[in-house]
């Protein structure tokens, strides 16, 4: 059940723009700054430019073509980007052409070596589950129900395009986003991590959580 501290009229959800990057795409890096930078292979301040650069562009797994904006009284209060596991894979192999032209050829060697680890600890995802790769809120708007508003929008959308579950990732040192999950339906299947994710990325590891839709 939802708690929403707002009224239902307040609120409404749009798909994003690319013009939302001057806000959406800082939000996003703040939820995990330790990740985008073992993502990026580079300081905090250099991944955050990278991913606002990079969501402002369609088509891959950071753009805005892929996220939902929450609003309150018509103005942004969260987002949550997600897709289908099919999409997922083309949208992840289309961020690495993308990429070529944001990130220096020198920092390439180092973000393969990163990507390595992280497919080493990341579950895959298949085609008949909605993947969510970000939900955030932001912080005037938090401890209000938005997060729980936007999960379950999803799960309608999730239903629309054939998906009959949904799967996420959460981080250990995240405790909080992970009982909200467990609150919303979503059942710990996995915990993973390395000794070079845990070091970079001060993250600890990563929980995969998964819930089943009903018909």
């Amino acid at each position: 059940m939802i708690n929403l501290q707002l009224s239902p009229d307040r609120l409404s959800i749009r798909a994003a723009s690319e013009t939302d990057d001057d806000w959406a795409a800082d939000l996003i890096f703040s939820a995990g700054p330790g990740l985008f930078s073992y993502v990026f292979a580079t300081k905090p301040e250099g991944a955050k430019g990278i991913l606002r650069e990079a969501f402002s562009s369609p088509g891959h797994a950071f753009s805005y073509e892929y996220t939902s904006v929450l609003e309150v009284d018509d103005r942004p209060a969260g987002l949550l980007l997600g897709y289908p596991g099919h999409t997922k894979r083309k949208a992840e192999e289309h961020i690495q052409g993308l990429m070529a032209h944001i990130i220096p050829l020198s920092r390439v060697p180092r973000i393969l070596v990163n990507l390595a680890d992280l497919s080493r600890i990341k579950q895959d995802v298949e085609n008949d589950s909605f993947y969510i790769l970000s939900v955030c809120i932001l912080p005037k708007f938090q401890s209000q129900g938005l997060g729980s508003a936007l999960l379950r929008d999803t799960e309608y959308l999730a239903r629309q395009l054939g998906c009959d579950r949904l799967c996420l990732d959460v981080t250990y040192s995240n405790p909080r986003a992970k009982a909200l999950f467990s609150r919303m339906g979503y059942e710990l299947m996995c915990s993973k991590t390395s000794h070079r994710f845990e070091q970079m990325t001060d993250s600890g590891g990563l929980h995969r959580m998964e819930k089943v839709l009903k018909r």
